[in-house]
């Protein structure tokens, strides 16, 4: 039997909203965004939260079957189930905002359709802005069923939990090691690089490795009880992650990514994120979820219905957020003005925070009723 985390969805909430409130700020500018403007310039670390669900969700069968002896899924029958969750829904938010003038897809329109916008610098900032980190989860899945066969074959020749933690460690350290690579060595290409798997696989392998201690306290009491010793007071574990996000936010900002993802910093981004996402996850997968404020705030209904359509929150607010505000062509010459119409109106972030979270979940729903939900009945045709 499948186990079960119901605060998941809170916590797929609580990212999606820090991607519409970092897109929000980001529009309206510095100065509008106000007090929201320091926070919510490093809230695109909401997309670190997805990666490090997704290393999680998405490892945790394989290491179950790992620790237990038996067969993985299919490569066929996970690719499948992952291509009908992603590919659909994306299409159509893409081929919509496409086809009502919101962006131009130019010849390479059929990169956005085969998630490889994000390997040309013609195309990485087209289409849907955001849906870069689609690209990278499709990299991601394309690659995890064979990195799980290869270290399934180690865990029959040894200890199990420790051949599948190793195989974590080695990917996390894979993803600094990229990094540092690219940075001195491929220096034209950090910006585009900075959307890559190898340089996020250490947010995946954060996920990875609670996927594999939950996979092993399932199976080890012993295990089980330690781990849920760790999170006796969540509260904790999730002000320490605050304090982080707002020591990062502070004193260490967001960087140009053409200029700034470079050396330390790239490094120190990653290993704050990696940190901060670990606090956020362990409360949510381990201890009493009766229990602390933070998970009945998590599974309380707004919140987990928001984490159930947070995808589609994803996928369409940023294109919406731009509506209302208006955009222009690169000599500032007006294209749209903006549904506010008024210059004084069209960036307040509030205004913008309004579209992104009431429209964009306005079509977000739609899309989960209409579109993400009927097409989980298919899942088990292969």
């Amino acid at each position: 039997m499948r186990p079960h985390f119901p605060a998941f969805e809170g916590l797929r909430a609580l990212a999606a909203v820090m991607v519409v409130v970092h897109h929000a700020a980001a529009t309206a500018g510095r100065t509008r965004a106000g007090v929201l403007a320091t926070p919510a310039a490093v809230m695109d670390s909401g997309v670190a939260v997805f990666f490090v669900i997704s290393g999680f969700l998405i490892y945790r069968p394989f290491a179950a079957a790992h620790l237990a002896g038996e067969a993985s899924l299919r490569f066929r029958s996970f690719w499948w189930r992952r291509a009908l969750r992603i590919v659909p829904a994306y299409w159509l938010a893409l081929t919509f905002f496409w086809a009502i003038g919101s962006f131009h897809l130019g010849p390479e329109w059929w990169r956005y359709y085969v998630f490889l916008q994000i390997y040309s610098k013609t195309t990485v900032l087209g289409g849907v802005l955001q849906a870069w980190s689609l690209c990278t989860e499709i990299t991601f899945y394309l690659f995890i069923p064979f990195w799980a066969a290869a270290v399934g074959r180690l865990t029959r020749r040894g200890r199990a939990p420790v051949a599948e933690l190793a195989g974590c460690g080695l990917l996390y350290a894979a993803a600094f090691v990229a990094r540092a690579v690219i940075s001195s060595q491929f220096p034209g290409r950090r910006g585009l690089a900075f959307d890559w798997l190898p340089t996020n696989l250490d947010l995946f392998a954060v996920g990875m490795t609670v996927a594999v201690a939950s996979a092993w306290a399932a199976r080890d009491a012993g295990v089980r009880r330690v781990l849920d010793r760790l999170v006796t007071w969540p509260g904790l574990l999730w002000t320490a992650a605050i304090g982080l996000f707002a020591w990062y936010a502070y004193r260490v900002g967001p960087a140009d990514f053409a200029t700034g993802y470079q050396g330390w910093f790239w490094q120190q981004r990653q290993l704050v994120l990696g940190i901060l996402t670990l606090l956020l996850l362990l409360p949510v997968v381990f201890g009493d979820q009766r229990r602390g404020v933070v998970r009945r705030i998590l599974m309380s209904a707004p919140v987990a219905w928001v984490g159930s359509v947070s995808y589609g929150l994803y996928l369409w607010h940023f294109d919406w957020i731009k509506r209302v505000a208006g955009r222009s062509d690169g000599l500032g010459r007006p294209l749209w003005r903006g549904w506010a119409g008024t210059p004084q109106f069209d960036t307040n972030v509030l205004v913008l925070l309004a579209a992104g979270l009431g429209v964009g979940l306005l079509f977000a729903a739609l899309s989960w009723e209409l579109v993400e939900r009927p097409l989980q009945r298919l899942k088990r045709l292969l």
